[in-house]
């Protein structure tokens, strides 16, 4: 088996044997007649060479020996074996890379501007049509100031009590964009104000009216109320707003006990973050606009994991728990070696595809938080 053992040392140590399809496999006896002839022999591709059987194999399999021996410089060049791989199937994939919350930052912003040129070339390209076919000459392209998003995957299951998280947050540079509110509420001074600030606010004769089809709702992304109207809100309205994600909630601090707070918190809206976990475990939020600079989408990222850090369930993972050995009922205690950082990833509206950042720099409690890993 000498020939076998010289060929295997040319590929990669985690280059799985079954690569070797069935058209190369000969029998032991040609074999050991082959190597008992080149004894002397040290070059493996003489020895193949001058054998017709095993070159017509290696050309039938479309294994060459350069391809072998490009594995083998590749393979050297790395200290890594996992990095040279001469295969990707289902079971072997292609690794995904993960980059550090500041290149990835800068990744994506680099994407907006590259897409932002584009689109402004391309409309200055043509424009000669455009005055072809009679449109009106509008000036220059007013660029579209693409949303940055943040989806992390925790392992949490929000089917079970106590793990599905829900609230909202503040961030410190704000989401770049402009919110509408319904605010309902029965004090004359606060309908004012809020009316003022562009708001649409009400108390019964506001919920009748959304319930007569009067005032549509899909113009509006957030729903403020005092307690005072909850119950009757609850009672007419939960069935509209509720699947809209309208409806006022003690969790996502939406619901207040007068209207100065309110007020307070209506001027925060614009800034306001809320999220809640999917079936997956998987949480959505928009970090800020193309037009922001690194420092301020690092800020807002940085605000948003310290967040989700602090809302950890005591209990998290996903599956059944297994019951101790001589034990009874569910141990309170969390199991070791759990995760709760699973992935993170970042994309912009139009971007083609998202950016997997590096664990190390999203969970809070990693001394690489937010930094470059040295």
């Amino acid at each position: 088996m000498m020939w076998s053992h010289k060929v295997s040392s040319l590929l990669p140590k985690r280059l799985p044997i079954t690569v070797m399809t069935t058209s190369m496999v000969v029998s032991t006896r040609y074999l050991s007649t082959l190597t008992t002839r080149r004894k002397t022999t040290t070059d493996p591709s003489s020895l193949l060479s001058s054998s017709p059987f095993l070159s017509s194999s290696l050309s039938s399999s479309a294994l060459t020996l350069t391809s072998l021996q490009y594995c083998h410089n590749q393979h050297s060049q790395h200290e890594s074996p996992s990095l040279c791989r001469c295969y990707v199937s289902r079971a072997h994939p292609r690794p995904i890379p993960e980059y550090p919350v500041p290149t990835a930052l800068q990744m994506v912003l680099d994407g907006v501007e590259e897409r932002k040129i584009c689109r402004a070339t391309k409309w200055e390209r043509n424009k000669d049509k455009r005055q072809l076919n009679g449109s009106e000459d509008l000036g220059a392209y007013r660029n579209q100031n693409e949303t940055i998003e943040l989806a992390i995957n925790l392992n949490v299951d929000p089917r079970r009590p106590g793990q599905a998280l829900r609230g909202s947050m503040i961030l410190p540079h704000g989401t770049g964009k402009t919110v509408s509110c319904l605010v309902f509420t029965s004090d004359e001074t606060t309908i004012e104000e809020a009316k003022n600030a562009g708001h649409e606010a009400g108390g019964e004769e506001l919920i009748d009216k959304i319930k007569q089809g009067e005032i549509s709702i899909d113009q509006y992304q957030r729903a403020l109320a005092t307690k005072e109207t909850l119950p009757k809100l609850q009672k007419q309205l939960a069935r509209l707003l509720g699947p809209r994600g309208l409806m006022p909630n003690l969790k996502t601090n939406t619901v207040f006990d007068e209207g100065t707070a309110l007020l307070t918190s209506l001027k925060e809206q614009s800034s306001t973050v809320t999220y809640r976990t999917e079936s997956g475990g998987i949480l959505h939020f928009p970090i800020g606009r193309g037009s922001f600079n690194s420092q301020q989408l690092k800020d807002n990222l940085q605000t948003i994991c310290q967040t989700i850090q602090d809302v950890k369930p005591e209990q998290y993972g996903k599956g059944k728990k297994k019951k101790a050995v001589g034990k009874s009922g569910n141990s309170k205690k969390q199991s070791k070696n759990v995760k709760y950082w699973l992935k993170a990833h970042l994309t912009a509206t139009q971007g083609k595809g998202s950016v997997r950042l590096d664990l190390r720099t999203v969970d809070p409690t990693s001394p690489f938080f937010m930094k470059e890993p040295e």
